[in-house]
């Protein structure tokens, strides 16, 4: 990995030699195995490896960045970048890159898995266990990635960083209207457990069936990891100092004050085991535990070097990507394994304490009508379970949840004892640790 550390160490030093002021580099070397099963059997596999370098240079608050899929031409590419960069418009709030003396802790990759080949073992197994639930349909995708990464940057950034990780999704039919979803994420092969993600997403599905047209009104809402996952994609985004910047942002003017009710601890933790684990972020800074939300009050949005300057503070170690995504804008400052402290309730002592209520499996086509107002909407999927006195009672469907976020968070009053780590396409995105939880009389409407 020294190899990919030494490559950007030489494209930063290129950048420097050609006028760049800063320059940052990331080598970044990916090997993807794809599983892709529906109808009860696997129906594709694929594999993909890919070799590419981001290289970022700035001359003065002339900024400039580029995906050179070419490796064969960086040493040009570099230069080219550097002279193009000077004809950029300049970018006021540019405030430099992360700097210093950085030390690293970075952790071992689990080499079972990056030599892992061929993963459809797991998903028989999932499949299989679904069945033996009562499932009669199973789908869904299992993922087995290694990435390799050296960073390098003027500021003193200079090292290496490897994780390999599985992640798979399962979901389940007993009817065409009964389903369950569930995920499984693993840092180390031993915590894969195929069969038993499939047996839950085939015992949701069947107590999923034969649903009824759902109730309009206030109900508390019991919420599996899955469902929160959702939710957690944009209250993270929220936490970026630049959404809070550009009026995106329901916590804008909160620092410091309530944030959610006194039952949450929100943090990023992108050093603990995860599928998500890095040592850096993406301006080679060390990654680090930040407390964002504790006992309920918000305590620091993430940031970056840049914003750190603006907001007068230091940065959180959050830069994003250099090159924008489909949901990131450019170094905006995301989370990386965002975690919600656990609570001291059973999952099943939180269902026998809810009256009147509904158990969400999972959700997605999650929109804001006001992101500063954190007013929302989202469309409960998979199992949908009616609770009455402390007993699920049967299944419903058609419901949107149409309320605030803020709300949302403020209303939560019970976290079980148990996390799950959850992924799952871009609607549950970042990985997260959550707790199942449950949030006191939120709106529900008709979905149509």
């Amino acid at each position: 990995m020294n190899a990919l550390r030494d490559q950007a160490h030489e494209l930063v030093e290129i950048a420097r030699a050609a006028g760049a002021d800063d320059a940052i580099c990331e080598v970044i070397e990916s090997g993807v195995q794809q599983v892709r099963f529906s109808n009860n059997e696997i129906d594709a596999v694929n594999c993909w490896n890919d070799s590419h370098a981001v290289l970022f240079v700035a001359l003065g608050k002339r900024t400039l960045v580029s995906d050179l899929q070419d490796l064969s031409r960086r040493r040009q590419m570099a230069k080219e970048l550097v002279s193009k960069a000077a004809k950029a418009p300049e970018i006021k709030g540019y405030g430099g890159i992360g700097a210093g003396k950085f030390k690293y802790s970075p952790k071992k990759a689990d080499k079972r898995i990056a030599q892992l080949r061929g993963a459809s073992k797991f998903v028989h197994d999932a499949i299989s266990g679904a069945e033996s639930a009562g499932a009669n349909n199973v789908g869904g995708t299992m993922y087995v990635r290694h990435h390799r990464t050296g960073i390098a940057s003027s500021g003193g950034a200079f090292a290496t960083d490897e994780l390999a990780s599985m992640d798979l999704s399962v979901r389940a039919f007993s009817q065409p209207e009964a389903s369950g979803h569930t995920v499984c994420c693993a840092s180390k092969l031993g915590d894969m457990k195929a069969r038993e993600t499939g047996e839950r997403a085939g015992h949701l599905s069947v107590k999923a069936k034969n649903p009824i047209l759902g109730e309009e009104g206030r109900f508390d809402l019991v919420v599996e990891p899955l469902f929160m996952g959702s939710l957690m994609h944009y209250t993270q985004n929220m936490l970026s100092a630049m959404w809070v910047e550009i009026g995106k942002s329901m916590y804008a003017k909160r620092l410091g004050k309530p944030a959610a009710s006194k039952a949450i601890t929100l943090v990023d933790d992108p050093i603990t085991d995860s599928i998500s684990r890095r040592a850096f972020d993406h301006e080679g800074v060390p990654t680090k535990r930040n407390v964002l939300i504790k006992s309920g009050v918000l305590k620091t949005f993430m940031h970056n070097t840049s914003t750190a300057k603006r907001f007068k503070t230091k940065s959180t170690s959050n830069a994003g990507p250099l090159v924008p995504t489909l949901f990131t804008l450019m170094a905006q400052p995301i989370a990386f394994h965002p975690v919600v402290e656990k609570g001291d309730w059973s999952r099943e002592e939180i269902i026998s304490d809810t009256k009147d209520g509904l158990y969400l499996n999972n959700t997605w086509y999650t929109r804001f009508q006001s992101y500063a107002a954190g007013d929302f909407s989202t469309i409960p999927r998979d199992a949908i379970l009616r609770i009455k006195d402390g007993e699920i009672v049967g299944a419903v469907k058609n419901i949107r949840i149409s309320d605030n976020l803020l709300n949302f968070w403020k209303s939560i009053d019970a976290l079980s004892k148990s996390t799950e780590e959850v992924y799952w396409w871009d609607e549950a995105s970042p990985p997260s640790t959550l707790p199942m939880l449950r949030a006191r009389s939120m709106n529900v409407t008709r979905s149509s």
